[in-house]
């Protein structure tokens, strides 16, 4: 069995367009979940009865198979005051189902959050989306920009967040990595004004993007709950990755648990689930006007193929540690 430390995830993903590789990889395992080839369960959380809700001592459970890839994976974390502490895939060669490495998750997880959200930009994003907008400057904001670039000619990224600091590390390290525009904003108003694309990675359950900010044409994409409210859903054509995690999340997913029980959305009212657009099955963007809305709640079939991805880079490289585990 192969352990990977977060830098042998690291050095695993130096040269080569890594992202757009990631976006490719996580493209195929939807395209397989389309088919009805893979299988994955709903994220469980485990909370001990002295500190309930999921911001306070949690573990985290993610489990999914994807036969046609040769893998299977667990993703397993734990959180704490809304933080997650300790992040690892236990990865599985689904011909005999023995262990066949234990990765480290933090780095490559804003990869493995990422990529959906390429292949949904690659579909739902108008053809001549030059623009980005984001609030938010943390290591998935990193990430969603670096997907969308992967599949998009963008020109343009405008990027706000509460702390100017992050704004300017996130600016230096994106112009380096893309060698496109990367204009820091002083408001979340501003950095989405004009954009093609709109993106909110923020901690979540705090509204920071207005319906009013919604473009005919635009193509928003959410990260984490609570980012928006009910009247950016009800204006949208509403797009997911496993309806029935992000309606049927826990703790209840903003704002879609409130429409839900008020009666004004329901599993329905979501125009298909990306797995199928990627497939074909089902259309993705229909005109150039429409507003789509795009949001994964996170599914174990990414970890599944993203852990393989990177298992097989590292393999190739020498990287990682043996370990003589389940040995007799």
């Amino acid at each position: 069995m192969l352990f990977l430390t977060e830098q042998d995830v690291k050095a695993a993903l130096v040269g080569g367009d890594a992202y757009k590789e990631a976006v490719a990889v996580i493209e195929d395992v939807l395209r397989q979940q389309s088919a009805g080839t893979t299988h994955h369960l709903k994220r469980t959380t485990m909370t001990h009865p002295a500190h309930p809700g999921h911001l306070w001592h949690n573990i985290r459970i993610l489990p999914g198979m994807a036969p046609e890839l040769g893998a299977a994976a667990v993703r397993l974390y734990s959180g704490y005051r809304g933080t997650n502490q300790s992040e690892i895939i236990c990865l599985f060669d689904w011909s005999d189902m023995r262990m066949s490495a234990i990765i480290s998750d933090v780095y490559l997880h804003a990869i493995r959050t990422a990529t959906p959200y390429g292949v949904a930009a690659k579909y739902l994003a108008r053809e001549n989306a030059r623009t980005i907008g984001i609030i938010g400057s943390g290591r998935y904001a990193r990430g969603m920009v670096q997907a969308v670039c992967a599949v998009r000619p963008i020109e343009r990224v405008q990027v706000y967040s509460r702390d100017p600091a992050n704004v300017k590390a996130f600016c230096d390290e994106m112009r380096e990595a893309l060698r496109i525009e990367i204009v820091p904003c002083a408001s979340g108003r501003e950095a989405m004004e004009g954009a093609d694309i709109m993106i909110t990675a923020t901690s979540g359950n705090t509204i920071v993007f207005e319906a009013e900010w919604l473009m005919p044409g635009t193509l928003l994409m959410s990260l984490a709950p609570g980012e928006f409210g009910e009247d950016t859903v009800l204006r949208s054509r509403v797009f997911l990755s496993a309806p029935e995690q992000v309606l049927g999340d826990e703790p209840p997913r903003k704002p879609f648990n409130t429409l839900i029980a008020s009666g004004k959305f329901g599993p329905g009212d979501v125009a298909a689930d990306i797995c199928d657009v990627a497939a074909g099955k089902k259309p993705g963007r229909t005109a150039d006007d429409e507003i789509i809305l795009y949001e994964s709640a996170g599914l174990a079939l990414l970890d599944v193929g993203i852990g393989h991805w990177v298992y097989q880079r590292a393999r190739a490289r020498g990287l990682g540690t043996e370990l003589p585990f389940g040995e007799h």
